[in-house]
């Protein structure tokens, strides 16, 4: 099995366990854009139901960014793991100048060895995607509070 069929493996072997343990998220519906994109006028006008039917939307929503996120930390860990490995073989099966520091020998490692590189290119990509959404999950649930609160007070 290659490294992406590996990878596919786990993934799939997580969202399996999810789907087992009856735990999965709501799947993304255009409809959570519609309250997350509210204006101050539109907030304003809405009933105390439209509130609270509002915020669940929400938390679904919440609930989907949240897995997105786990998604790609699971990506990141499983290629820290797979990179570890090649690069504790090549490290001890190389021959290495013992005075050349660890991170000079794993950039050789990644620009010579193309599984490791390409390895290392999932979990960037996949850092580089988790830096985009890790506060999201926080600001999505911190609106469906405010319209919570919003619409306890109507």
């Amino acid at each position: 099995m290659n490294a992406a069929d590996r990878l596919k493996h786990f993934l799939d072997g997580i969202d399996a366990y999810i789907a087992a343990k009856n735990v999965v998220p709501t799947a993304f519906k255009p409809d959570f854009i519609i309250p997350e994109t509210l204006s101050i006028e539109d907030m304003e006008n809405l009933k105390q139901d439209e509130c609270f039917n509002y915020a669940y939307q929400l938390y679904q929503f919440a609930d989907h960014v949240s897995r997105e996120k786990a998604h790609c930390e699971n990506v990141v860990r499983w290629c820290g793991n797979a990179l570890q490995s090649i690069i504790c073989e090549e490290l001890n099966g190389g021959v290495w100048d013992q005075y050349a520091k660890h991170e000079t020998k794993v950039a050789t490692i990644l620009r010579n060895d193309d599984l490791a590189a390409k390895i290392n290119e999932w979990k960037l990509t996949a850092e580089g995607r988790l830096e985009n959404i890790k506060s999201r999950e926080y600001n999505v649930r911190r609106k469906a509070d405010i319209l919570i609160e919003k619409g306890k007070r109507k």
